[in-house]
């Protein structure tokens, strides 16, 4: 089955808006054996956006449309292709329900009653991140599937309403499976490198590689008669993936890498507290948002200057140590205020100025074990050419994550 993928909206043309619905959706539909060849960006004109859609028929089975389904008038995806298909819209009775009961009145506007909407003769896919329902529908010649625009309703529905739907439709015959295998330490063009005779050989599964925000995802895919027949594909080449790049392995289906030491601490029933001091305070954020766990990370302390932590921490005659010695030692005494069983200090470089070729931006992260054992490394993203601060935060997460499993660190690896 061959797809297109329409992309709708203004902002999307004028660079106000980065697509991020497209890529996601893409490698989506590329595992389940679903060939996409063209992307198409329209704005929200009516004639564009038809011309946009009868061009796609002409080159495509399935024709999927991101965006204009929300409640204002340049919301236009679901009227054109009504009037291009002949067909009426139709009331989605759970959608209407939805919106009646979000506002609590019986009079809702005419906004959110367009997006309650859908194509006759369709099947509603529910949007259970915002309100406008999805539409999957089919004809004689194509299938058509509409998705709302915003990133976060769009990647729900399409992993828990739409590739479901689809796997059903084109996989009577045969079923796919996927496997999403997380690691970092490595970029990806070294992961590529490594599984290079993986790729090019590939028949079934299949193996790619894909980066995102830091971390390498390399999706194993397999076709089968059965789901077990596909695992058993999957699990032999799992193996073959792992002994070429296990070391830097850490979880599977795009697991945030806190989240993953997060776990580890949490099977131990550990907790773990932060100091930060010259940072801006990333790696706080970041552990911050693992709400999975939360009787894992007790708090942190951010600070803009190592005076500042000094002071507050009470610590006197510090000012002549190392950085390093300075870590270890903010790194006790967050142990003590928040009585947890592991605690890190993380040192940073300050203000970043990616205009200042020569500046150094150096880090380091020490960890307390329960055993009171420390362990600091230090980190130099000096010749990094893209913004540091989220990268450190991956960079301590990790080395949470080893020092709690006994791993060897990134540094002996290689």
């Amino acid at each position: 089955m061959k797809a297109e993928i329409i992309t709708s909206g203004t902002e999307l043309l004028l660079g106000e808006v980065v697509d991020t619905n497209t890529p996601y959706l893409a490698r989506e539909l590329a595992a389940i054996g679903v060939n996409v060849y063209h992307h198409t960006t329209v704005g929200d004109n009516p004639k564009r956006l038809l011309r946009a859609i009868q061009i796609a028929e002409d080159r495509a089975d399935m024709v999927i449309v991101s965006g204009g389904l929300g409640p204002t008038q340049d919301d236009i995806t679901k009227a054109i292709l009504a009037e291009h298909l002949q067909v009426e819209l139709v009331v989605d009775p759970m959608s209407l329900q939805k919106a009646k009961t979000r506002y609590n009145t019986d009079e809702i506007s005419k906004g959110n009653y367009q997006q309650a909407l859908i194509l006759d003769d369709s099947t509603p896919l529910q949007n259970d991140v915002g309100m406008a329902a999805g539409i999957y529908k089919e004809t004689s010649t194509h299938t058509y599937v509409l998705l709302p625009g915003p990133p976060n309703e769009f990647e729900y529905m399409v992993s828990n309403y739409l590739l479901p739907k689809l796997v059903e439709v084109i996989g009577e015959e045969e079923i796919l499976r996927s496997r999403n295998m997380n690691f970092y330490g490595l970029p990806e063009a070294k992961v590529a490198e490594r599984l290079d005779d993986l790729i090019q050989n590939q028949t079934n599964p299949t193996v790619a590689v894909y980066a995102k925000n830091g971390i390498i995802d390399v999706r194993v895919t397999a076709s089968g008669p059965t789901s077990a027949a596909c695992e058993t594909l999957l699990d032999a080449k799992e193996e073959e993936v792992l002994a070429r790049v296990g070391d830097y392995f850490f979880s599977y289906n795009q697991t945030r890498l806190h989240e993953s030491a997060f776990s580890e601490l949490a099977t131990e029933e550990a907790t773990i507290a932060l100091a930060e001091v010259l940072t801006d305070g990333a790696t706080t954020d970041y552990w911050s948002r693992a709400l999975e766990y939360p009787d894992v990370f007790k708090g942190g302390n951010v600070f803009t200057a190592l005076e500042h932590a000094h002071t507050f921490y009470q610590m006197k005659d510090v000012e002549d140590l190392s950085p390093a010695a300075q870590a270890e030692h903010f790194a006790k005494a967050a142990k003590k205020l928040y009585q947890t069983d592991y605690s890190v200090a993380v040192i940073g470089w300050g203000p970043e100025d990616l205009q200042d070729a020569a500046q150094e931006r150096v880090a380091w992260m020490s960890i307390s074990l329960p055993n009171d054992e420390i362990i600091t490394q230090t980190v130099d993203y000096s010749r990094s050419q893209n913004p540091a601060r989220w990268i450190l935060s991956l960079r301590v997460s990790d080395f949470v994550r080893r020092a709690v499993l006994g791993l060897p660190d990134l540094r002996n690896v290689e």
